[in-house]
């Protein structure tokens, strides 16, 4: 929990709550058969299945599907809950069995998995006429200039106020961190070998036909992992700021925003 918006409820809320929220908005129908790719803890599952949905989560990660699964036995909101299965599988030699599914999720994963076109078109092929996709997509090469500009004056404050835990500083010169900052933000994306934007974001309007797209505050995320504020009220409203001024930065265009949300349609014919 030490570098995770789970340490503390309110951090909780503010990112994972929200995004829960924006896939939730875009989830229309009752009693779906939903899949969701790179499920992790699971968090996104459970409460989907507690609204009735059938769920399947799937993740590489073994460790990550025992905590979604323990997460899953000991729900005390299990009244009512739709089907909820999790498997630990690749998405890429994932067999699924002839099953077929209304939506299918990629909530930050798509970026992580190679050939993001061959991906998608798997996802049409596990799709039925008029199914749905949801990406929200991390894109680290969005990161521009701006944004690390932004990035710099937040984390100058909340250091030079002892409120950021780092083991390195940035300095007074504004344009070398600003440098620094982009390149380690891009060098991270490239060394994880991470998808650029349209490496996603071309396949996913070329396979389905787009219903909704939107940039997303994400980078206050990488802000609040490492900011310690002993005050608790003045922790949970600076954080709440942060969201809220990236947010307005994002609408008046005057950052590279990073996570973007696409909705689309299976077009194909039955």
């Amino acid at each position: 929990m030490e570098g995770s918006p789970w340490r503390q409820p309110y951090l909780a809320e503010l990112t994972y709550g929200e995004l829960f929220r924006l896939i939730n908005r875009l989830v229309s129908g009752n009693k779906l058969r939903i899949l969701e790719v790179g499920c992790g803890r699971g968090y996104l599952s459970l409460e989907l299945a507690r609204r009735g949905h059938d769920l399947l989560g799937i993740d590489v990660n073994e460790e990550t599907i025992r905590i979604a699964y323990r997460t899953m036995i000991t729900d005390p909101y299990n009244s009512g809950r739709g089907s909820l299965e999790y498997q630990v599988s690749d998405f890429a030699v994932w067999n699924n069995v002839g099953r077929e599914f209304d939506l299918v999720i990629f909530n930050r994963a798509l970026h992580h998995i190679p050939q993001p076109a061959k991906a998608l078109e798997k996802v049409r092929s596990l799709l039925g006429p008029k199914g749905r996709i949801i990406c929200v997509e991390y894109a680290y090469d969005q990161f521009d200039g701006r944004s690390a500009t932004w990035f710099y004056h937040v984390r100058r404050i909340l250091e030079q106020v002892g409120w950021f835990k780092s083991d390195t500083k940035l300095t007074d010169s504004l344009g070398a961190s600003v440098d620094q900052l982009k390149e380690e933000w891009h060098e991270h994306g490239r060394k994880e070998r991470l998808n650029r934007f349209e490496d996603m974001y071309e396949p996913l309007k070329s396979l389905f036909e787009e219903k909704q797209f939107s940039w997303e505050p994400y980078i206050f995320w990488d802000i609040i992992m490492d900011m310690r504020i002993s005050s608790t009220d003045t922790e949970m409203a600076f954080a709440r700021s942060l969201k809220v001024m990236e947010r307005a930065l994002i609408e008046r265009d005057a950052i590279g925003p990073v996570l973007f949300c696409f909705s689309g349609e299976n077009s194909q014919d039955p």
